[in-house]
């Protein structure tokens, strides 16, 4: 079967297709992969490793506690595993901060070439614009899956008697991890349709995500109303999420859930009328 009649009769698959192969089969995409897979294992099995023993040792772990005291982390005390404790906290801060490198360039560089152009003719717009958001949100749970899996690899070399345990957290992290990143993924796949730098697209979503809350807050003293626009923010909710349990944290889905839901019917919208 050729590239035509493959998007013919499959459009939406070939385009999560050609996001899969950028991302992993392509040079650039195995060389960003293999550098946030080698990152991952260094960072679990250092710093997150260091951590998670300082939490079982009665010195060091007073220390440890103090701090997450402070942070206002203090539910990680009662994980009876301390290394999905560590990566439950690190997980919910980096994987969304690097989605929005991975998924930033959705449709910018293609569009300049004239690649949109061309896809149009074999592919709806909503194709295009679906295909490439759920692309990305595959590669981020490809990458969830295997630090997950170095996780769990942790957890059985320093204490095995949790294997259990361990299994059965496994599909809650990863549900509520990739929920949590789904409105940083839609946020880019909504910059990319009205922007056209990759570089101007990631600044805007940092000040979206870093000055809008600042700005809102600062409204909200004196419009209270004001303070509904930060449910828009992506983000908002993983603090909260970081403080409680991955079961607990189900119900703050729905705001990320919203999110994503609203960025994306944007984004499409403006794509739909939008010269290509």
């Amino acid at each position: 079967m050729n590239i035509t009649q493959s998007s013919t009769r499959y459009p939406l698959g070939l385009i999560v297709n050609q996001e899969l192969v950028a991302s992993f089969a392509s040079k650039r995409g195995i060389f960003v992969t293999s550098v946030f897979i080698l990152t991952w294992t260094w960072l679990l099995f250092y710093p997150i490793s260091f951590a998670a023993e300082a939490m079982k040792n009665s010195q060091g772990g007073s220390l440890i506690f103090a701090a997450l005291s402070l942070l206002g982390l203090e539910s990680l005390k009662n994980w009876s595993m301390a290394e999905f404790a560590v990566y439950w906290v690190v997980a919910l801060y980096l994987f969304p901060a690097f989605s929005l490198l991975m998924a930033s360039d959705q449709m910018i560089s293609e569009r300049k070439r004239g690649g949109l152009r061309f896809l149009t003719l074999r592919c709806s717009r909503a194709h295009i614009f679906f295909g490439r958001f759920i692309g990305h949100m595959l590669i981020q749970l490809f990458l969830l899956i295997a630090t997950l899996g170095i996780t769990y690899t942790l957890l059985l070399l320093n204490n095995s008697q949790y294997w259990l345990e361990g299994l059965q957290i496994l599909p809650l992290l990863l549900f509520n991890l990739i929920w949590a990143t789904s409105p940083f993924v839609a946020l880019m796949s909504l910059l990319s349709v009205v922007i056209n730098s990759v570089r101007i697209s990631i600044l805007v979503a940092i000040i979206i995500i870093v000055l809008a809350g600042l700005i809102i807050n600062y409204a909200a003293s004196y419009f209270p109303f004001l303070s509904l626009l930060s449910y828009w923010i992506p983000g908002t909710q993983i603090a909260q999420m970081a403080q409680i349990s991955p079961s607990a944290a189900l119900s703050s889905l729905w705001n990320p859930a919203m999110q994503t839901l609203g960025f994306l019917v944007l984004g499409y919208g403006l794509f739909k009328r939008q010269a290509i």
